[in-house]
């Protein structure tokens, strides 16, 4: 465990998963917390090399089937980060870079997936870069999934518009959307989310007390859940490279040479209303 340290604001990492545990700014607990020891039930795990559900984990990618582990439901669902062991590369009082290498049944290419993550008094920053040490292409996604607390209510909103995909069942997008302007999301109307939204511009997380903003690079879509594991306090925004199922429906999806890399990162910014 790594515990970065700014004044009043302070982040723990975890090596199992690498990704956050808690997140506090300026006494503020931003992050929910795991309370069951799943590592998607709370804090901010890390989605990679696919986020979300790969539909019955088959894929098909340069001509070739590929068959992932899958789980009770028969889907595969949130990738290998969060089970693989990180390794800190550089740490500092207040930021840090873990690494691993990813690679798994159903995934034969490595992929050096390298996170930073910086606390400053008011100012949560991460930032990923995966390099694609294999000998031909790979296909990537990757996406976070924090569980962003509030108290009596809470909104999300953005000055862009967005757009929520359709999903022709459960849980998977059928490639077709509904425009959503302006983009507002609250609590008080939104009971039942497990929804996935194209939304490119920066968003506002408000809630009694506190506003909390959050810019996006190369996360162009967001996973919105406040189902059981939120426990009624908290609701997650994930930010993700492309959506559900991407590795078949290939939208938004990288494919990295290699020895190149593929970039994402986002900040989080509180201030207190």
């Amino acid at each position: 465990m790594i515990k970065l340290v700014n004044e009043n604001s302070y982040a723990t990492v975890d090596l199992a998963g690498g990704g956050i545990q808690e997140l506090v700014l300026e006494n503020e607990r931003i992050i929910k917390p795991s309370t069951d020891g799943y590592r998607t039930h709370g804090g901010m795990a890390i989605l990679a090399p696919f986020a979300n559900r790969i539909r019955s984990g088959i894929y098909s990618f340069m001509g070739r089937e590929f068959v992932l582990p899958v789980n009770s439901e028969g889907n595969a669902i949130h990738g290998f980060a969060k089970d693989a062991t990180f390794s800190p590369a550089e740490v500092e009082d207040s930021s840090c870079r873990v690494k691993t290498d990813l690679t798994g049944p159903g995934y034969p290419w490595t992929i050096r997936l390298e996170v930073s993550y910086t606390v400053t008094k008011d100012v949560f920053k991460c930032s990923v870069v995966a390099k694609n040490r294999s000998n031909s292409p790979a296909p990537f996604q990757i996406g976070f999934h924090p569980y962003f607390t509030f108290s009596d209510y809470w909104s999300l909103s953005s000055h862009l518009p967005g757009a929520l995909l359709d999903y022709k069942d459960k849980f998977f997008p059928d490639g077709t959307s509904i425009v959503v302007d302006p983009f507002l999301l609250e609590s008080a109307s939104s009971p039942n989310l497990d929804n996935t939204f194209l939304q490119t511009g920066p968003l506002i997380f408000a809630t009694e007390g506190r506003k909390i903003f959050i810019n996006r690079k190369n996360l162009n879509y967001l996973v919105i859940y406040n189902g059981i594991y939120s426990e009624g306090i908290s609701v997650a925004i994930e930010p993700m490279s492309s959506p559900p199922n991407a590795f078949n429906n290939e939208i938004g999806l990288a494919i990295i040479m290699p020895g190149s890399a593929y970039r994402a990162s986002f900040t989080i910014k509180m201030t207190i209303s």
